[in-house]
């Protein structure tokens, strides 16, 4: 910062310096720190990204309505710029204990897409009302707004039935796959390729299901159900549960699909 400040570009760049090299130091000494933490305290610590995004858009969401009424287009381009950020990536869930946190991720992800939905809508709204059109066209002006908003309401509630859907068939699919994997540990060896195929149909289907985003069907943006890397290790341990029934593999399989179940009871809804 105080690099920034000087106008002596000898001093920035000694200034800069420094900052890279007390940057690094501090990563030297916080590493091990972090690493010998429990697992409550890593969980704690890698929500807190997630955390300082939620308290920065709400410190731009205000900022944005301090300038009401007097500069409507400056409110409304910084409520525009929370959609554009959440739509270019947006701040990432942590990847760790995906599982565990997979309930949370169910609920949030739909509440940050309609939240940035609802931020992109007012900023249009407060833009749209500034535009230079004559009076008698303002009835359709209003009506363009009204429209906005009646579009807003209607999306926001297809994010959250998507979400219910969504976990209604993670759980229909993770349960045929718990069957048909405990069916296959429990079979004489003269039964197990018919089994084992159905186990493997019933992996595909679950599979497909975890490769959408939870609260978008674009796969260009939008928040995983389980990280990639996790779904690959389930992806191991469950054809190693099929390949190999009643090791070690199945116990572990079986936890893992416990817990995504288990994450799903409260958002299921098959009515949806």
């Amino acid at each position: 910062m105080v690099a920034l400040g000087t106008t002596s570009p000898t001093l920035f760049r000694a200034l800069a310096a420094l900052s890279a090299v007390l940057l690094l130091s501090s990563y030297w000494v916080a590493a091990p720190w972090f690493i010998a933490r429990s697992k409550t305290w890593h969980r704690l610590i890698t929500f807190l990204p997630l955390l300082a995004y939620v308290v920065a858009i709400g410190l731009v969401g205000v900022a944005g309505a301090s300038f009401l009424p007097n500069q409507p287009v400056v409110a409304g381009l910084a409520w525009m710029m929370i959609w554009c950020f959440h739509i270019g990536g947006g701040m990432k869930e942590p990847t760790s204990f995906a599982y565990e946190r997979l309930r949370g991720r169910l609920t949030w992800a739909a509440a940050f897409q309609v939240n940035a939905m609802c931020y992109g809508t007012v900023g249009a709204v407060c833009l749209i009302r500034t535009m230079p059109v004559p009076v008698r066209f303002a009835p359709a002006l209003f009506a363009t707004c009204l429209s906005v908003v009646v579009g807003l309401v209607v999306s926001s509630a297809k994010v959250f039935t998507r979400v219910r859907k969504l976990a209604t068939q993670l759980d229909a699919r993770a349960q045929r796959l718990e069957r048909c994997l405990t069916r296959l540990s429990r079979s004489p060896v003269a039964e197990r390729r018919q089994l084992q195929d159905a186990a493997e149909d019933a992996w595909d289907d679950l599979h497909r299901t975890l490769c959408n985003k939870v609260e978008t069907g674009f796969h260009l943006y939008g928040t995983f159900v389980i990280p990639p890397v996790t779904r690959k290790a389930l992806e191991a341990l469950v054809l190693e549960a099929i390949a190999n029934p009643g090791a070690m593999a199945y116990e572990d399989a079986m936890a893992r699909l416990s817990v995504l179940r288990a994450a799903c009871v409260r958002k299921m809804d098959t009515v949806a």
